[in-house]
């Protein structure tokens, strides 16, 4: 009788499958079969079936793995597939968002400030209601055939682990005959296309989830060993200084958040988003290319040599930065920071590091907002500190990160109507005045960096990490980078050189040269930052240290 009233072991891991894979993935798979529609081949006819079958064959495959643990440890394994699962399925539903590394890094980081800001009641009420039908049947269930019950004779034990290689191979099979297919057509077309196997596994629960799970697992192992292991191009090269040019001067790098350079006035935007900027004579500005999608990931391949950070994922260091190789040339450094990416903080080896929690909880900072204008402050004491020079200042900001209208004051609310909420009830041109009003705000903040300096002989940097989706299609950022639209890689790159650092012959025709590739709309990606930095300062390095094709300060032979 009891058997009767319940479901057996394999019949509930099928209804969660179901539920999981057509369900919580309802919104990708309509999306991606209404691309497949538009395109109608037997080639896209065939996707759209693997998928289909593949996203419940997938969570099945995976829910009588669990099994394998025990029944009460089955049930715990399993609630948290539905619970995590119906999380994502909020933003992959409701913002399009590509559940991957970047997103997982972020919502695992200890900056949880800029987590809880895209957590809103609509994610809350939609967890819950998604999570209770599949909990219920979880732990109403009062079956006792669970798989290890039904290992007691080897008929039944060979039939149910036929069942679950049954379920891997007919996931697994197509789709590895969909990558032969695939490999033909860029042999024969000479394009490269991202993996099959890998745009599927990003696309669907909780495959995306678990994935990148794994990967930033991995990455903290990783991350755990000791940064001596790191390749040390201080010591592995000779850097030569120009004379004692550098002895009073102040270097600033300013790390911006998810601002994009489309939405720049002075790179072509029709918003005047950048009215101070504009009228900065010493200013260059490039339309830049970020390295990756998210700031754990960007910061990783931004300040290091090129090759410096494996090509994976998870984006593994391999090099020290730029900030900790200036820093044993002889600089001394201060870090600012509204973020708390403690693990690349440490890494620039700065004498003092103060981030968000520390500045906001400074008695001369009691009941202020907690916003990039801060870093101002701690700027100006930084200044005050080393008044002989050699210093370097390094300013990581929130920048444009959603929830933008959070970034500025009202009085930088230019454009309206905002988005002034977290749920996903804004229109995407509320959206944009939101994120145009947050660009405002930073071209206010990086002129009052530039004030800081304009009797100083100074050098200043900007680069954002990464760019932003705000369309009707996508939203946010963090997509895997093989599969993220362009726009996530946009990042506005700015130099700044002050009068006095003009001053220096060298520095003055760096200067022009720099001016005339902006002209030329050359455009720049992060992983030229480093021999950048290094180059514009006046560094050479005669053994390589330094790539002189990505030192934009490097003035042809003959030129100006």
């Amino acid at each position: 009788m009891n058997y009767i009233k319940s479901l057996t072991q394999q019949r509930l891991c099928l209804f969660l499958a179901l539920y999981i894979g057509l369900f919580l993935n309802g919104a990708v798979l309509i999306r991606r079969l209404m691309g497949y529609l538009e395109d109608l081949t037997v080639r896209n006819g065939i996707s759209a079936v693997i998928e289909i079958f593949g996203s419940v064959l997938a969570t099945f495959f995976l829910l009588r793995l669990l099994s394998l643990f025990g029944r009460r440890p089955w049930k715990v394994l399993a609630s948290l597939v539905v619970v995590i699962s119906a999380a994502a399925s909020y933003y992959m539903t409701f913002m399009n968002v590509v559940i991957g590394y970047g997103i997982v890094a972020s919502v695992m980081t200890t900056d949880i400030d800029l987590s809880k800001e895209v957590v809103g009641r609509g994610l809350m009420m939609w967890t819950v209601l998604a999570s209770l039908p599949p909990l219920f049947f979880i732990w109403s269930n009062r079956c006792r055939y669970t798989l290890l019950r039904q290992l007691r004779t080897r008929g039944q034990r060979l039939r149910n682990i036929a069942v679950v290689v049954m379920a891997g191979l007919l996931v697994w099979a197509p789709i590895r005959v969909m990558e032969q297919q695939q490999k033909k057509i860029e042999k024969a077309t000479g394009v490269d296309m991202p993996s099959y196997g890998g745009v599927v596994a990003n696309s669907y629960l909780p495959s995306n989830w678990l994935s990148a799970l794994g990967l930033y697992a991995w990455a903290q192992v990783d991350e755990s060993t000791d940064n001596k292991s790191l390749i040390n191009p201080a010591k592995k090269f000779t850097y030569v200084a120009p004379g004692h040019e550098l002895d009073d001067t102040y270097v600033v790098f300013i790390i911006g958040e998810t601002t994009r350079w489309d939405h720049m006035g002075i790179l072509g935007y029709d918003r005047n988003t950048t009215p101070k900027l504009a009228q900065e004579k010493n200013l260059i500005a490039y339309r830049g290319y970020s390295c990756d999608t998210a700031t754990k990931l960007s910061l990783r391949c931004m300040f290091v040599r090129q090759g410096g950070a494996d090509d994976n994922p998870q984006r593994t260091l391999k090099e020290q930065n730029v900030f900790a190789v200036l820093k044993q040339l002889g600089f001394s450094s201060d870090l600012f920071a509204m973020q708390s990416e403690m693990w690349f903080y440490s890494n620039t080896m700065a004498d003092n590091i103060a981030y968000r929690e520390q500045i906001g909880a400074e008695p001369r900072n009691r009941g202020k907002d907690v916003d990039d204008m801060l870093l101002l402050n701690e700027m100006s004491r930084s200044l005050e500190g080393h008044p002989k020079g050699k210093h370097l200042i390094i300013l990581h900001t929130k920048g444009s990160h959603y929830s933008y209208y959070q970034r500025y004051t009202r009085d930088f609310a230019k454009w309206g109507p905002e988005c002034v909420g977290i749920n996903k009830n804004c229109s995407k041109q509320e959206l944009i005045n939101a994120y145009d009003n947050s660009v405002l705000y930073i071209d206010t903040f990086i002129s009052r960096v530039f004030d800081q300096l304009r009797d100083k002989k100074a050098i200043v940097f900007y680069a954002a990490d990464h760019g932003e989706s705000i369309n009707e299609q996508e939203h946010l950022h963090g997509t895997p980078r093989k599969l993220a639209p362009p726009e996530q890689f946009r990042v506005p790159m700015l130099v700044w050189m002050s009068d006095k650092y003009r001053e220096n012959p060298a520095n003055e025709q760096a200067f022009q040269h720099l001016k005339e590739q902006a002209k030329m709309k050359v455009p720049r990606r992060h992983v030229e930052l480093y021999d950048t930095i290094m180059g514009c300062l006046g560094y050479t390095s005669p053994d390589g240290g330094i790539n002189e094709n990505s030192n934009w300060c490097r003035v042809p032979a003959g030129g100006k």
